[in-house]
């Protein structure tokens, strides 16, 4: 692809962890030229987040790769002068501060739009910017926890699905505003809510709720393990094989392909004693013989794989979604192309000099320590950053 929809734009990243910097990543994918600002001392504390990989966080790869990093310590008035200098030109500013954070700094929702009219400022928040508990603390668990999402289950969820949606939902949000920037010659402020993408991704249980306070946690769905029909089972060979047979039709062939008429009329059923006699029979076969049974049939089940087996596998290599040495690709194909994805991890505060010099080019002549006595450019060794993480220091 010889050019990309966000080519020309300019990204300030405030944020940190999983959601802020992950809109970032999808914005860079799509040709966003993202700055990342980090606190000088130790930076993003993903950075630092557990597994490591030759000296390099894991996560830090896939989510910081193809950005700029430049060290501003934002306390300091000095750091927050480079800050708006970069916001003279750039076209979006993301954080991730508690609501009312960013005004310390001098951009409040009404400032920011004075001083920077064609500013995008996305602010992505656990809660809200608004609300009886919008400063209220949390993390993934809790914004799908308040949202009900997790009721169906009553079980840890395996994928930060706030944390992910949210973040998605905030690129959707900041493209659009870029959108109607060209007709209106205006930026835009984004509240993206964790809390409400939470809610919006919970929409399958609440269209099965009945609305009338006979929920209950761990009282399943249809999509989540209520019916024979749709859920995971062992097999045989020690295998987990996931049957998404919701239709009647699907169903149906399943039954006629084992010559098991009488398992038709159990597909809808939510007593213990039909999901038994289902699971049984999903025991007698290997997983790989239940993956041959339902694409032979056009039957939908897969077998439940690994992380690592799932980006080996065909369909995901074909699709080229693979994720080795910190590649993150954006997960959609533009004119049929997906956009290349950078897999260059920079180091903390490694672009900070030349961006100094590109926007804010007075504060070169300043000597090292002069930047940072002024709370730019200073640097924590990797050991330091373990070591602060381990001791639980880097936490909300």
């Amino acid at each position: 692809m010889s050019s990309k929809p966000l080519d020309g734009i300019l990204v300030v990243d405030l944020s940190r962890y999983l959601p802020g910097p992950l809109t970032a990543k999808m914005l860079a994918n799509l040709g966003a030229r993202v700055i990342k600002v980090e606190e000088p001392e130790f930076g993003d504390p993903v950075r630092s987040a557990p597994p490591m990989e030759r000296g390099a966080s894991r996560l830090a790869r896939l989510l910081l790769s193809g950005v700029e990093s430049v060290a501003l310590d934002l306390k300091r008035e000095e750091a927050r002068e480079v800050l708006r200098a970069l916001l003279e030109t750039a076209d979006v500013l993301l954080e991730s501060f508690r609501p009312g954070k960013l005004a310390e700094f001098g951009l409040s929702e009404t400032s920011a739009k004075e001083g920077f009219p064609r500013l995008v400022v996305c602010s992505i928040s656990g809660w809200g910017s608004s609300g009886p508990v919008s400063a209220r603390t949390g993390h993934d668990l809790t914004y799908q926890a308040a949202a009900g999402a997790l009721a169906a289950t009553g079980e840890m969820p395996n994928v930060p699905v706030a944390d992910l949606l949210g973040a998605f939902a905030a690129v959707s949000a900041v493209s659009s505003a870029l959108l109607a920037r060209e007709t209106s010659g205006r930026g835009t402020f984004i509240d993206a809510s964790l809390f409400d993408a939470a809610v919006i991704a919970n929409l399958t249980n609440v269209a099965a709720s009945t609305g009338e306070g006979g929920d209950e946690v761990g009282g399943r769905t249809g999509l989540t393990g209520a019916y024979p029909c749709y859920r995971i089972y062992d097999t045989g060979d020690g295998r987990r094989f996931a049957l998404a047979a919701l239709e009647p039709r699907f169903w149906k062939g399943l039954c006629q392909a084992l010559d098991r008429r009488d398992l038709v009329g159990l597909q809808y059923r939510r007593d213990a004693e039909s999901h038994a006699l289902v699971a049984e029979v999903f025991r007698t076969r290997s997983a790989e013989e239940w993956s041959r049974l339902c694409h032979e049939h056009d039957l939908p089940g897969e077998i439940v794989l690994t992380p690592s087996e799932a980006s080996r596998g065909e369909q995901a290599g074909f699709r080229d979604l693979a994720t080795e040495e910190g590649r993150l690709p954006f997960p959609a194909l533009l004119d049929r192309q997906r956009p290349e994805a950078s897999a260059s991890l920079p180091a903390l505060g490694e672009h900070t000099r030349a961006v100094l010099e590109e926007f804010a080019p007075q504060t070169t002549q300043l000597s090292r320590r002069a930047l940072r006595a002024a709370g730019i450019g200073r640097r924590l060794t990797l050991r330091q950053a373990v070591g602060r993480w381990a001791a639980g220091r880097l936490g909300h």
